[in-house]
C-alpha cells in the first residue's frame, strides 16, 4: 500500500513538512483505511446476527407468554403456596409418627427386657410424655424402668411368671365336677364307668 503522501506527489500534490502532521491527523478522523472497514464490517455482521437471535428468542418467548393468556397468576401461587404447607405438614406428620413408633418399641423392648408381667400397667405407671420429650430416651426409659422394679408398689409387675402347681389345678377340676360329669368325662376318655360301690 503506496503512502497517502507519495500518491499525491504523483499527481501533482506536494504538502510541506510543516502541514503534513495536520493532513495526516484530519484524513484519518475523516477516512478509515480497508482494512478498517473491513473490521468494522466485521462487527456489524457480528451484531446483526446477536441482534437477529435475540429477536427470536423475544418472538420465542413471547409465544410462549400466549400460552399464559387467561391463567390466574396469583391463584396459581396461592395454590403452590398451599401445597408445600401440606407437603410440608405431611412430612412433619410423617416423621411425627415414625417417632412415635420408634419411641413405642423401645419402650416395649425395654419392658421386655426387664422382664415386665403386665405391659400396659407398666406404661401407665411411666410418665410417657416425659419420656418421649427426653434427648436421650434410651437411658431415661431404662432408668424409669429401673425405678419401677425397685419400687415397693411396682415391683410385683416383673419377674418371671411362676408356673401353675398342676395337682392344684387337677384338684380344683375335681372338686367343681359332679359324678354326671366326671362319668361323661370318663366316657370321652374312653374309660369305663367307675362302679359304685
Amino acid at each position: 500500500m503506496k503512502n497517502i503522501f507519495d500518491l499525491l506527489k504523483e499527481y501533482g500534490v506536494e504538502l510541506p513538512e510543516d502541514k503534513k502532521k495536520d493532513f495526516e491527523k484530519a484524513l484519518l478522523e475523516n477516512y478509515k483505511t480497508v482494512k478498517d472497514y473491513d473490521a468494522q464490517k466485521d462487527k456489524l455482521a457480528t451484531a446483526e446476527a446477536k441482534v437477529t437471535a435475540h429477536e427470536t428468542t423475544i418472538n420465542d418467548l413471547r409465544e410462549d407468554l400466549k400460552k399464559f393468556d387467561g391463567v390466574d397468576v396469583t391463584g396459581l401461587q396461592n395454590r403452590i403456596t398451599a401445597l408445600e404447607t401440606d407437603l410440608q405438614n405431611k412430612d412433619t406428620e410423617y416423621t411425627q409418627k415414625i417417632a412415635d413408633r420408634d419411641f413405642d418399641d423401645l419402650l416395649s423392648e425395654s419392658i421386655r427386657t426387664a422382664k415386665g408381667r403386665n405391659a400396659k400397667a407398666i406404661r401407665a405407671l411411666l410418665d410417657v410424655d416425659t419420656l418421649k420429650a427426653s434427648k436421650n430416651q434410651k437411658d431415661d426409659v431404662a432408668a424409669a424402668i429401673k425405678a419401677l422394679t425397685e419400687a415397693e408398689d411396682s415391683r410385683m409387675l416383673f419377674g418371671e411368671d411362676e408356673p401353675a402347681e398342676i395337682g392344684s389345678v387337677i384338684a380344683t377340676v375335681g372338686r367343681k365336677t359332679g359324678a354326671a360329669e366326671d362319668a361323661a368325662m370318663r366316657a370321652a376318655m374312653g374309660l369305663p364307668p367307675v362302679k359304685s360301690e
